[in-house]
């Protein structure tokens, strides 16, 4: 089976082996798999700029961009400097007088919104011939995937995201090749809040992502599964285990 791995983002923690060797182990090992990766990063900025939510700080380690070269050998990364997003005017307008000003919807989340939509759809318009896969998966440089379905049991019929909230999760996504236009968020952003904006439970990149979702495709597409991914917050962890099933726990202790 023919995989396109999606990566995108700041490479947080990228020295934590076991982000890797979770993507191995469930996805490397078991199918033909194609890495396409954006990376922000710049070799003069020692720490990450994150949302307001976050509540930890994310410093760079060594040279992010050779160790993702190294582990994931990319068939094609694009690297660019983190850099400040701006909304229009129109759109920052409509944002303020739905959600209201300061935290935690600050410029600066604000921006890390769109700059999270950019380097999905960035590492999306990587794959010049999305035909060419069976399933494309979305992930991050700093999950740690628990398990895994075995895409030989799914359809490419299907849109595949975690059962972990009833919104629309966002860490990991599963998709055949005719979804991948529903990665490319970042240059609709102005269309979706103009007709789905009252209905936003948030200005985030998730809330973007499911009207970008909803825009395309029918509600019957969208296939919730258990899908135990969580984010690693440091450089030997493997992320809240607090709500996964005993079993997950025993395997990586």
């Amino acid at each position: 089976m023919k995989v396109a791995l999606l990566l995108f983002g700041q490479p947080r923690n990228i020295d934590n082996p076991n982000s890797f060797n979770s993507h191995q182990k469930w996805i490397f090992d078991e199918y033909d798999v194609d890495t396409f990766c954006h990376a922000w990063w710049d070799k003069d900025v020692s720490e990450y700029d994150v949302s307001d939510w976050v509540g930890e700080q994310c410093i760079t380690s060594g040279n992010p961009i050779e160790i993702i070269e190294s582990l994931y050998k990319p068939k094609s990364i694009k690297v660019e400097a983190p850099r400040t997003f701006k909304l229009s005017d129109t759109l920052y307008d409509r944002t303020r007088k739905r959600f209201g000003y300061g935290h935690p919807w600050s410029e600066k989340t604000l921006s890390n919104v769109s700059s999270h939509l950019y380097s999905i759809e960035t590492a999306a318009r990587l794959i010049k011939n999305p035909d060419d896969y069976d399933f494309i998966i979305l992930s991050r440089y700093d999950n740690f995937i628990h398990n895994f379905p075995d895409l030989n049991s799914m359809s490419d019929e299907y849109f595949y995201i975690s059962d972990h909230h009833p919104r629309f999760p966002d860490l990991m996504y599963i998709f055949g090749s005719r979804f991948i236009e529903t990665q490319y968020t970042y240059g609709r952003m102005e269309m979706l809040a103009e007709k789905y904006f009252p209905q936003f439970w948030e200005p985030s990149a998730e809330c973007y992502k499911y009207y970008n979702f909803v825009n395309q495709c029918l509600p019957s597409e969208l296939f919730p599964i258990h899908l135990p991914v969580r984010v690693v917050r440091d450089r030997d962890g493997y992320g809240d285990t607090s709500n996964l099933p005993h079993e997950y726990i025993s395997n990586i202790q």
